[in-house]
Order: C-alpha cells, then structure tokens, then sequence
C-alpha cells in the first residue's frame, strides 16, 4: 500500500498557528491586565477634560464680550469674538459626551459574528449640528448689546461665523479626545479579531 504523501511546510505551519479567537457568549470582561487598565481608564469621567472646556467657555465668553473687541477698529477683529465662543462652546457640547464613561469592567460588549455595527458618526454629526444651532444663541448673551454703528451685515456674520465654529467645535474633541473615548477606542482597537470562519471584524466597547 502506497503511504501518504508528506505534508508541505505551509500546512504544517497552519496546524501549528493559534486557532482564532472566537467570543464565548460569557466572555464579558476584560481578556487581560491591559485591558482592564484601559476599561478602568475610560469607566469613569474625565474631570480634568471637562473642567478645562468650562475654563475655555468663561475665557472666550470673556474675551469675546470685551469692548476691546466689540468697539475695535477692524471688522475681522470684531468676528473674532463670536468665532473663539462658538468654536469652545461646540468643543463642550461635543466633548463632553466623550468625557463621559465609556466603559465598565463588568461588562465589555463584543462585536457580533458579522462585524462591527455601531458608528459614533451619526450621533457627532448630531452633536454637531446642536453646538451650530445654539452657539449663535450663545454669543448673542454673552456679546450683549450690539453696538450702533455696526452694520446690518456685520451683524449677520456674527451669527454665522458662531454657527461655523459651534459645528466645528464639536468635532474638535474627536481630535484632542479625553482619556475616557482614548482609553475606549485603544480598546476597540485590541478587539480586533477573528471569527469563528477565520474572517477579520472589529470589536467594539459596550457604552454605559
């Protein structure tokens, strides 16, 4: 009888490879010291994010409501004041969603068998349009009293450069995030994995 041929070294190096990883239904916690550190991180809130965007609001809404600059000579100075509002007040109502707990080390979800299915695309576009919506509203307290001699025009743009730098404000945290969303997509980048057909998805952290 004819023996078997032998096996190639890329068969034999298959064998001998980890069998992916697959999530039990009970696996909820953190698979390692790493990632329960990261979990830990981003399971409580980051006062110190959320305090320095309370101390960038008091400082543009004090800057921003200054005669020196409501009363200045040059347009372009003038629209710095609703500009520096609406940019720190959208960083605010975008950013302090993010500095919210991300996390909790008694339950880390787990992306199903098909792949990823949430996206925080939608709810920073939303949080976005808010801060644009209501940074004019914003300015138009903090500014007060618009002076006489400024135009029609002038007054229109202030409405509009707030409402531009709310919008963009609020996606600015996604930039220079707090720990809490940091720690949380560091997480969502360990769980990457495979599934039970050896085909590639991305895990995300369950959000509470």
């Amino acid at each position: 009888m004819d023996s078997l041929p032998p096996d190639s070294p890329a068969s034999v190096q298959a064998a001998q490879a980890p069998a992916p990883y697959a999530a039990a239904p009970g696996d909820i916690y953190p698979r390692d010291a790493h990632e329960a550190e990261l979990c830990r991180s981003a399971s409580h809130p980051d006062w110190i994010y959320l305090g320095g965007l309370l101390a960038l609001d008091a400082g543009a809404v004090w800057l921003g409501s200054s005669d020196s600059l409501k009363y200045a000579s040059s347009v372009a100075l003038r629209l710095t004041g609703p500009t520096m509002i609406g940019l720190t007040w959208g960083a605010t109502v975008g950013g302090a969603w993010l500095a919210l707990p991300k996390c909790s080390p008694q339950w880390v979800g787990e992306s199903p068998r098909e792949g990823g299915v949430r996206s925080s695309l939608p709810l920073a576009l939303s949080l976005a349009v808010l801060a644009g919506a209501t940074a004019p509203l914003v300015n138009g307290i903090a500014v007060g009293p618009l002076p006489n001699f400024w135009s029609t025009f002038e007054s229109q743009m202030h409405l509009v450069a707030a409402g531009v730098a709310g919008f963009a404000g609020a996606l600015l945290p996604y930039v220079i995030p707090p720990r809490t969303w940091a720690a949380a997509r560091e997480l969502e980048r360990l769980r990457f994995a495979v599934d039970g057909r050896g085909n590639p998805f991305v895990g995300y952290v369950g959000t509470f």
